[in-house]
């Protein structure tokens, strides 16, 4: 394995909250940064935080590193994946991406004054402005934040979803490439049924040329904002976790899911609780399920076994209250085999909550890269090392194998392994376009955060 550093953008200033998206330009490709010197803020009321909020930038630029345009935003935005997603799309399909972005022109908390706003991705000059849904006014802060920004296809046509809410009531509207709207749902907090994720993986799992939006554990077609499959509608509760599972051996799809809680009712366990771990067919079958309680903040899927054989990873936790917030307190972290549910004794150096795991010489087996920048195999052997801040993972740019993205000082870094080489299983990976598509939905909700939705599959 040989590690570089095989481009890097300076984005010139001190970097603290930093979300990213790949950007197809006309003549190559790019990377949006939406960064911040201040810290991120989050909208619970137990954790958002004034005292390092600084103003937000968007940056453009080519992958060779040039700068191509910056822009500071309005006051109004704060630093943060549930105040400003933004995305990459090319709606009007001239072969360009546009950028869209929650735009905010009146103070940090307004509603009226936020808007989705469409960006040239060569110049950065506006070119469209809409008004974003106030449906959330009368919810706590917690639940009125959080905004997602989703886009996917119907039969090649380019939808973008708006998405207002996660644990109370949420709303989504779907747009057509003319930001005519093409439909609008609403589930309300008191209707039965799973609430949402923080991830939102997009893919046509049915292979029907019409895409799924995965919204917890609904899946929402993106033609018309109907429910395809409810997973889980004995489960009201809401999923920190939700990704697609691939079975190479039978070419067969399942959908892992980790819990943030899910106390009785519906078709419950005896014990009047339900299972925080879960598999499931497409179509709904519940494949295998674990563990009745804590809140299941983070898990992750990974080629560790032999012959390929994939495990899933889950972590448990609990919330303490601190003296200026709420602290993690891990319960546990366990390890099972993905298609069967049977405990597997992995063991790492690290525990698996803070390490994630990534392909990056193509061999169809995943590393895993910890917390110091070490690199092991899977086995739990050192074979190499980055420096920095990990900020993204995945497919970023198109060279062999996976790379991440690391910070250092004011200059981000694409790392790569320049000897690798793409076996049939990595090929296998990412011969349909979700892992690649879901770069440019990485600076919304967690996308970004880990290996959930970039290098899963």
């Amino acid at each position: 394995m040989n590690l570089k550093v095989v481009t890097e953008y300076d984005l010139k200033m001190d970097i603290s909250h930093c979300v990213s998206a790949s950007v197809k330009l006309k003549d190559g490709e790019g990377m949006l940064f939406v960064v911040s010197e201040g810290g991120w803020c989050d909208p619970g009321e137990e954790l958002f935080r004034t005292k390092y909020i600084k103003p937000v930038w968007m940056k453009m630029f080519r992958n060779d590193g040039t700068l191509l345009w910056e822009k500071e935003m309005p006051e109004g935005v704060l630093p943060g994946i549930w105040f400003c997603p933004a995305i990459a799309l090319d709606m009007d399909k001239d072969g360009q991406d546009e950028i869209y972005f929650l735009n905010n022109t009146g103070f940090p908390f307004s509603m009226l004054h936020r808007k989705l706003q469409r960006f040239d991705a060569m110049t950065g000059e506006c070119t469209g402005s809409w008004p974003w849904p106030m449906n959330t006014f009368n919810d706590r802060m917690s639940l009125a934040y959080r905004y997602y920004l989703v886009a996917g296809y119907v039969h090649g046509d380019p939808v973008i979803v708006t998405c207002q809410g996660t644990y109370g009531d949420m709303y989504l509207q779907g747009w057509n490439n003319n930001m005519e709207k093409r439909w609008e749902i609403v589930i309300k907090a008191d209707e039965f049924g799973p609430k949402a994720s923080h991830v939102t993986p997009v893919m046509d799992i049915n292979e029907d040329g019409i895409d799924e939006l995965f919204w917890g554990e609904r899946l929402i077609s993106l033609d018309d904002g109907h429910e395809v499959i409810n997973l889980a509608p004995d489960y009201d509760g809401h999923s920190d976790v939700i990704l697609p599972l691939l079975d190479y051996k039978t070419n067969e799809w399942y959908i892992y899911t980790c819990r943030e809680g899910g106390e009785g009712g519906g078709r419950a366990l005896e014990s009047g609780k339900q299972n925080r771990v879960v598999t499931f067919k497409v179509d709904g079958t519940k494949v295998w399920g674990d563990l009745e309680v804590g809140h299941i903040h983070t898990g992750w899927a990974a080629n560790v076994l032999d012959g390929y054989g994939k495990i899933c990873m889950a972590m448990s936790q609990h919330y303490v209250p601190s003296d200026s917030g709420l602290e993690h307190e891990i319960d546990g972290v366990y390890y099972y085999d993905a298609f069967t549910g049977e405990k597997v004794d992995f063991k790492l150096p690290y525990p698996g909550n803070e390490v994630e795991p990534i392909d990056m010489n193509g061999d169809g087996y995943h590393e895993f890269i910890c917390p110091d920048g070490k690199l092991l195999d899977r086995f739990g052997n050192e074979i190499a090392a980055v420096e920095g801040r990990r900020m993204r993972m995945g497919k970023i740019i198109n060279v062999p194998g996976e790379q991440l993205m690391m910070q250092k000082g004011s200059v981000i870094q694409i790392v790569a392994d320049t000897d690798a080489v793409e076996s049939e299983i990595f090929k296998k990976r990412y011969e349909g376009p979700y892992l690649t598509f879901m770069q440019k939905l990485m600076a919304s909700g967690y996308n970004h955060a880990g290996a959930h939705v970039s290098c899963g599959i």
